[in-house]
């Protein structure tokens, strides 16, 4: 991933430690319900069928192979997927998001992937290549994405807590909330957030983890 410098040491004075809950960080300035979302990628079975008839139907797995050890022929097993609906309204057969466990298809990096039906098919909205934390309730009938994006700042793992609407037919960038290291984690303060957010944004884009 290309090194990209979101912030310096003089940089840390634009935020403030915290220690609560992504949910909590998320609810001081969106007062929306927040579903958490984690993905473990350990269960055999699909808890519906039709998340299963999803990945046949979109073709990115082998409905005949069984092997879980084979990422780069993945087969059609919750240890490689998994199907979210993004809509408390819409059937989640047309409109969902398939998160996608790390190193299948030789991608290091888990990715989250939407998907809608238009005519019959089914069409891809957004790729992020990201970690899907939780939804966020919204009016439009379209859930917003709560996604944790990662970054290499000089050998640092560093996390990015990003929120996404959707407008006009997929999802887009609205704000980030939290940046995270291995030892500290720490809020955008309100001033900064639009500055720090696009900058963040810009790192994600230039680094092909938003498509």
């Amino acid at each position: 991933m290309k090194r990209f410098l979101v912030y310096t040491l003089t940089a840390f004075v634009l935020f403030s430690c915290d220690n609560t809950t992504d949910k909590d960080e998320v609810k001081k300035d969106e007062p929306k319900e927040i579903i958490g979302v984690q993905t473990l990628f350990q269960e055999d079975v699909f808890t519906d069928k039709r998340h299963l008839a999803l990945l046949k139907e979109l073709r990115i797995c082998s409905e005949f192979h069984k092997d879980t050890s084979n990422y780069m022929e993945p087969a059609c097993s919750p240890r490689f997927f998994r199907v979210l609906s993004i809509s408390d309204v819409i059937p989640v057969e047309n409109a969902f998001v398939v998160q996608i466990k790390a190193m299948v298809g030789g991608i290091k990096l888990r990715r989250s992937v939407v998907f809608i039906r238009e005519r019959g098919e089914l069409v891809k909205a957004n790729t992020f290549v990201a970690n899907l934390i939780g939804f966020q309730k919204n009016e439009s009938g379209y859930n917003d994405l709560i996604l944790r994006f990662n970054d290499n700042i000089e050998g640092e793992i560093i996390y990015y807590n990003c929120i996404f609407q959707w407008s006009k037919g997929r999802y887009n960038f609205k704000t980030c909330e939290l940046i995270e290291g291995a030892t500290w984690r720490q809020r955008i303060k309100p001033e900064f957030k639009d500055s720090v957010s696009n900058d963040i944004r810009n790192t994600l884009v230039k680094n092909e983890m938003i498509l």
